[in-house]
């Protein structure tokens, strides 16, 4: 016997072309799951993220987000997904770029939708105000991600850790050749994870594949199942911050980063990032991208 039958999207995020992004999962009007129904589902479903719409009486939205394996307090890519789900089905009205609120287990933010004639064009979702500490072994981080300490950038870019509601460890390395051939020691990754109390690992190169990107990024994860992002919209918010607060860009490309990402996954992604910065002080980071659905179905709920 079945209590529920409910909707079930699956879509690509941070891309504009089918099978390539980060996927996730999108389950509607889920209200009525408990915790358990919404882990099965997010294990059936099989995606790095599922995300449970809900209703909120402190946000015009609230999402709760599932790995196959446990709830997660956030997920900028599963964010950015539902809400081009929403979009789509013009949840938000057909106005472009009003602020809207989201309901984390994070918190509340705010999130805003580019669209046009055809529907939404981009999704934006405003992260926390950056924190910043510079820290890591030189040795131990280049050991755990399976390289050579030289091919660390670390002289001119520090290893730091930086969070905009997920801490990272952000890394720099010399070269695309290099972050290309990576192959970070798991049980060593895991170890540096808990010892800097960071959710990951965002490596970045300033050599780039696309002429429009800023950095190319890969992102590794002390997760069991996953180790390896496509597209990740917290890291991607956190290194934006980093290059920003470092004064690594110009000025007046604060606003138009672009993080391009999951290429040795076979799934490339386009991340963009826009930072506001007052004075000596970021006030504002966004995330933002395009998404495309690639599958409609239905979900019994036992």
């Amino acid at each position: 016997m079945y209590v529920a039958e409910l909707e079930l999207l699956k879509v690509d995020v941070f891309t504009e072309e089918l099978f390539t992004g980060n996927p996730a999962a999108v389950v509607f009007d889920a209200d009525l799951l408990d915790e358990v129904q919404m882990q099965g589902i997010s294990f059936e479903a099989g995606s790095p993220e599922t995300a449970f719409v809900l209703r909120s009486k402190k946000a015009d939205l609230r999402l709760r987000f599932f790995s196959p394996f446990a709830e997660e307090q956030l997920s900028g890519h599963a964010t950015v997904g539902a809400i081009w789900c929403l979009a789509e089905r013009r949840a938000f009205g057909t106005a472009t770029g009003g602020r809207q609120r989201l309901e984390t287990a994070a918190g509340i933010l705010p999130f805003s939708i580019e669209s046009s004639a055809d529907g939404p064009r981009r999704v934006w979702m405003t992260q926390k105000r950056p924190m910043f500490a510079r820290e890591g072994d030189v040795k131990e981080v280049a050991s755990a991600l399976g390289i050579g300490v030289e091919s660390l950038f670390h002289d001119e870019f520090p290893i730091s850790r930086v969070s905009t509601g997920l801490p990272c460890l952000i890394v720099p390395v010399r070269s695309i050749d290099i972050i290309g051939k990576m192959e970070p020691k798991r049980d060593e990754l895991t170890l540096l994870a808990k010892e800097l109390d960071v959710a990951g690992f965002e490596i970045f190169t300033w050599g780039v594949l696309n002429q429009d990107s800023t950095v190319h990024s890969r992102f590794f994860m002390p997760f069991p199942g996953v180790h390896e992002d496509p597209a990740s919209g917290l890291p991607a918010g956190a290194l934006g911050a980093y290059l920003v607060e470092n004064e690594f860009i110009s000025r007046e490309k604060f606003e138009s980063i672009i993080v391009e990402q999951g290429h040795w996954m076979g799934r490339p992604s386009k991340i963009h990032v826009k930072v506001e910065k007052k004075g000596s002080a970021i006030y504002k980071v966004e995330v933002g991208g395009s998404a495309r659905i690639s599958l409609r179905g239905r979900v019994s709920v036992p």
